[in-house]
């Protein structure tokens, strides 16, 4: 199993928002989680990446115990995290940014042949490729972040609500990214949804938080099935 996250406890300074969790990620596998707003979604990616402390349970990430170590340590190790709304150095142009995504790397001589496929994945990032990051669309931006971050070669890319403010061309397109990152980059992908229709469509399996608990775990297309689902989403 590529990530073991067990009994896991987190919040915000006193106040804890996700209650003894426990998830799983297996080698190129897509998983989904989703839930109502404020089920403590992105508190558990946040938490997991070590962007905010865990209180309690373990995280083993390839094998190693990786609870308490910081995010610049998990980037090493092959976690990916793109956070809601998407980062980008906005000053620097699309190209620029790309690069940098693979700062970390060892060996940099791997970045340009990196960004020459994130860039066959997103042909509007090859386009826009000399204009500043500031001056993408949302959608534009969103794929930067994802891409960025692709570079690096991560084993595991968390997504926090990739779809989140762009129109429904832009999340049908992002999609298809997201799958490709799976099916020929060879990355497992663990996703953060609201909307559930695109996520449970591309995940293999899923898990629906409701008050920072799991409500349900199973396959993706039994959710979707689920005469249950709306109420499961909506966290009763």
């Amino acid at each position: 199993m590529l990530l073991q996250v067990s009994d896991l406890k987190a919040g915000h300074g006193a106040k804890q928002v996700i209650h003894g969790v426990d998830l799983r990620v297996g080698e190129r596998e897509v998983v989904a989680v989703l839930g109502h707003n404020g089920a403590g979604k992105s508190t558990l990616m946040g938490s997991i990446f070590g962007v905010l402390p865990v209180t309690a349970g373990t995280i083993v990430f390839a094998g190693r115990d990786v609870t308490h170590c910081p995010p610049s340590e998990k980037v090493v190790a092959g976690l990916g995290y793109s956070p809601q709304g998407g980062e980008s150095f906005r000053g620097l142009s699309v190209a620029e940014n790309l690069m940098l995504g693979g700062f970390a790397l060892a060996d940099q001589s791997v970045i340009p042949e990196r960004v020459r496929r994130v860039q066959e994945i997103f042909p509007a990032l090859y386009e826009r490729r000399n204009s500043r990051a500031g001056s993408l669309s949302g959608g534009e931006r969103q794929m930067l972040s994802l891409g960025a971050l692709l570079v690096a070669g991560p084993r595991l890319v968390i997504l926090d609500e990739p779809s989140g403010g762009l129109s429904p061309i832009m999340v049908d397109k992002m999609y298809e990214a997201i799958r490709d990152v799976a099916k020929n980059l060879g990355a497992s992908v663990l996703l953060v949804e609201q909307e559930s229709n695109h996520a449970l469509e591309i995940a293999d399996r899923a898990y629906v938080l409701a008050n920072g608990r799991v409500s349900f775990e199973g396959a993706a297309g039994d959710l979707a099935a689920s005469e249950n689902l709306g109420n499961l989403l909506l966290g009763y």
